[in-house]
């Protein structure tokens, strides 16, 4: 019998998945994407309020932007600025790529203009690099913007692969891997890891689509700009470059040449760059400046056979890949998932570039690449290995959480007290100086509020918020009992590992053997044998329980904003008062 007194519309309507009316369901959507927006732009505010030591790698990017505005390609007048320097036909350069430093020209020009450089003398100089403040207010335009970026785009894929599931993810890879470090920092990897991404996700958006030969050439372009930034993301420009010829409706010798032929000609265009400042600073359009390192003449620029032991040492050391950031493990599964759930192309473009960065770094003679908190040349493959994190929430959505957790407080106390760490032994100082209440600088800071808790709360408040707003835009989760074990079973077995495992296994001694074998002479000066409380036997064996008991709060509070999802939402009057009505007149029928 048919419902007298309400609308067909009303009557027809189903109930949404999560109890709700139509309407409900229809806005549920837009405010989880305005949470999780406002959560990634505030995991940026985050990283923009840290003022990091200066170091050779960024004092190179720096003094190369320097030199550029002054019309140069040579950084003579700062070459006792840093280490990162190669000496060619009687002028010192920059050992960096010029990418970034070209990126970042425009901005450094403004921020000379509006005369930047005397506030950032007076609150930001450091007493050790005067000349140097300026990298702060660099740093901005060069990690903290393609950081964001980077995150709203791995948003936007996690929501494709799992859709309601992609803000934690995102906000994992923001503030649980070394991006969170690295965007605070001139280095050129974040920027790098955004074009090698967006590359990425413009070809995923063109396979969704109608064929365009815009989006790829796009997409070329975003490869080519991304390897005159970094060599080696040439690796990715092939990967991505297969899977745009991959696609089936197109597969003919027509569409291959066509589809090739647009994402070959932006990659050119984008390469561009590099090749000019090769002309003008060397003569020469494929000379580049890597090449007169001295260990970059041996091998492939410095890159020999892949090593098993060398790899482990990048995945599983006290400042490995895993060891730190273990919801990647999750990203592994959820690659897994997303093949099996049909999308194989996008599930092998990831497992290929997850393959291939690290079997080129463990055959690198610097794995590590100097002073930093991890493996920072794996650091492109984080966006995607990350975007998958989604697919493994939705099915296993206690360890996810779990794991997301304690790779957040990990990186977060790391990339907070000490990110450019030297030996794997020295991952101990972080707790050190968490106890201590010793930071690194805030804008805070450079206001008198100092390096303690009163300087780092403009970091921690806003990361903090950002990580809640990534949950409250999370769809509902069946987190039960045996979620929530599994969950606490993840976190046990990885505290477990990361506190003792690493030196209990020789990992870290074996990372002080590459560091020596490297070059530098003082590695195994800081290796388990000393008696100095900074460098212990077991560097993380207070950090990793620490860590995975933040885990456990944010898969208890996950659990709990589960449980109050649960019940269902009032409708909205309109409706309730046609409900009404529909069973006054169905009773009375």
């Amino acid at each position: 019998m048919r419902v007298m007194g309400a609308s067909p519309a009303v009557a027809a309507a189903p109930p949404s998945a999560t109890g709700g009316d139509d309407g409900t369901s229809r806005r549920r959507p837009r405010r989880a994407r305005r949470l999780a927006l406002l959560g990634l732009l505030l995991i940026g505010l985050a990283c923009s309020t840290v003022i990091q030591s200066f170091s050779w790698n960024q004092t190179s990017h720096y003094d190369l932007v320097r030199a550029l505005n002054e019309d140069t390609t040579h950084i003579d007048r700062y070459r006792a600025n840093t280490g990162d320097k190669v000496l060619y036909h009687g002028h010192w350069y920059s050992a960096r790529a010029p990418g970034l430093a070209l990126f970042v020209l425009p901005f450094y020009y403004t921020l000379t203009q509006v005369g930047a450089e005397e506030w950032t003398r007076e609150h930001v100089a450091p007493p050790d690099h005067p000349g140097d403040e300026m990298i702060y207010l660099v740093g901005m335009w060069g990690s903290v913007l393609p950081g964001m970026l980077l995150l709203l785009l791995v948003y936007g894929v996690g929501e494709r692969f799992a859709p309601g599931y992609g803000a934690l993810p995102a906000a994992a890879l923001g503030l649980g891997t070394m991006v969170l470090p690295l965007s605070t920092l001139l280095f050129s990897h974040v920027f790098t890891a955004f074009l090698g991404f967006a590359a990425f996700w413009l070809a995923l958006r063109e396979r969704e689509g109608p064929p365009s030969v815009s989006l790829l050439g796009l997409a070329g372009l975003a490869s080519g700009y991304a390897v005159g930034a970094e060599y080696p993301l040439l690796i990715v420009a092939v990967i991505v470059g297969l899977y745009v010829l991959a696609r089936r409706d197109t597969l003919s010798v027509w569409g291959i040449l066509r589809r090739g032929g647009a994402y070959l000609a932006g990659g050119i265009v984008g390469i561009v760059p590099l090749l000019l400042y090769n002309h003008y600073a060397f003569h020469s359009l494929t000379h580049l400046a890597y090449s007169e390192v001295e260990r970059q003449q041996k091998g492939f620029f410095g890159i020999g056979a892949p090593s098993l032991r060398v790899l482990i040492t990048l995945l599983l050391d006290s400042r490995g890949l895993l060891t730190l950031s273990p919801v990647l493990l999750m990203g592994a599964i959820g690659t897994v998932l997303l093949y099996r759930g049909g999308r194989r192309a996008e599930a092998a473009v990831i497992a290929a570039v997850c393959v291939c960065y690290p079997l080129y770094n463990s055959g690198y003679y610097l794995p590590f690449g100097g002073g930093f908190m991890g493996p920072r040349f794996l650091a492109t493959l984080l966006p995607f290995l990350a975007c998958p994190v989604g697919v493994a929430l939705r099915r296993f959505p206690g360890p996810t959480i779990a794991l997301a957790g304690a790779s957040v407080a990990a990186t977060a106390i790391g990339a907070a007290t000490h990110p450019l760490v030297g030996y794997e032994t020295e991952t101990a100082r972080w707790w050190h100086l968490l106890e201590a209440g010793t930071f690194q600088p805030t804008i805070a800071s450079a206001y008198g509020l100092g390096r303690g808790w009163g300087g780092i709360w403009v970091f921690l408040l806003p990361a903090l918020g950002g990580l809640a707003l990534a949950v409250a835009a999370t769809s509902r989760l069946r987190l039960d009992a045996r979620a929530l074990g599994a969950g606490i079973a993840a976190l046990g077995a990885w505290a477990l590992f990361a506190a003792l495992a690493p030196t209990a296994l020789g990992i870290d001694h074996q990372g002080l053997l590459d560091i020596l074998h490297a070059g530098d002479k003082t590695a195994l000066e800081y290796g388990p044998h000393t008696r100095h409380p900074a460098f212990s036997t077991y560097p993380l064996r207070v950090l990793a329980p620490v860590a995975a008991g933040f885990g456990a709060v944010l898969l208890a509070a996950m659990a709990l904003l589960r449980s109050v999802r649960a019940r269902p939402p009032r409708a909205p009057r309109r409706i309730a008062f046609a409900r009404r009505r529909g069973a006054l007149s169905s009773a009375s029928s």
